[in-house]
C-alpha cells in the first residue's frame, strides 16, 4: 500500500511550470480552431457544389421540357413521350441515389458496443 502512495506522490510532484501548461492550452486551442476552420471550409464547398448542381439541373430540365414541347408541336409525339419518360427515370434515379447515399453516410457503424463506447444513453 505504501508503494502506491509513493508512486502517486512522485507523479504529483513533477516540476511543471504554469507557463508550460499555458503553452499547451494555447496550442490545443489553436489546433481546435484550425480543425473547425477546415470543417467550415469543407461545408462551404459542399453547399456551393449542391447549389450549382441544383441550378444546372433546373436549366437542364427546363431546356429538355422546351425541347419536348417543341417536338409535340412539330408532330413528333412518340419521340417527345420517350424523352419525357427517360428524363423522369433519370430524375427519380438521381433522387434515389442521393437518398441512399445520405442514409449510408449518417448510418451508425455495425458494432454492438458502439453505444457503450460513446456513452450514449438510450
Amino acid at each position: 500500500m505504501n508503494e502506491h502512495r509513493n508512486n502517486r506522490d512522485r507523479s504529483d510532484s513533477r516540476n511543471e511550470s504554469p507557463i508550460e501548461r499555458d503553452v499547451l492550452i494555447d496550442l490545443t486551442k489553436k489546433e481546435q480552431d484550425h480543425r473547425h476552420k477546415l470543417q467550415e471550409n469543407q461545408q462551404r464547398a459542399n453547399n456551393s457544389s449542391y447549389f450549382f448542381g441544383m441550378i444546372l439541373g433546373v436549366i437542364y430540365n427546363l431546356s429538355l421540357l422546351y425541347l419536348i414541347y417543341d417536338l409535340v408541336n412539330d408532330g413528333f409525339r412518340a419521340l417527345a413521350l420517350k424523352l419525357f419518360i427517360i428524363n423522369a427515370f433519370l430524375i427519380l434515379s438521381c433522387f434515389g441515389l442521393l437518398t441512399f447515399s445520405r442514409k449510408l453516410s449518417f448510418k451508425k457503424p455495425f458494432n454492438k458496443n458502439y453505444d457503450n463506447r460513446r456513452n450514449f444513453k438510450k
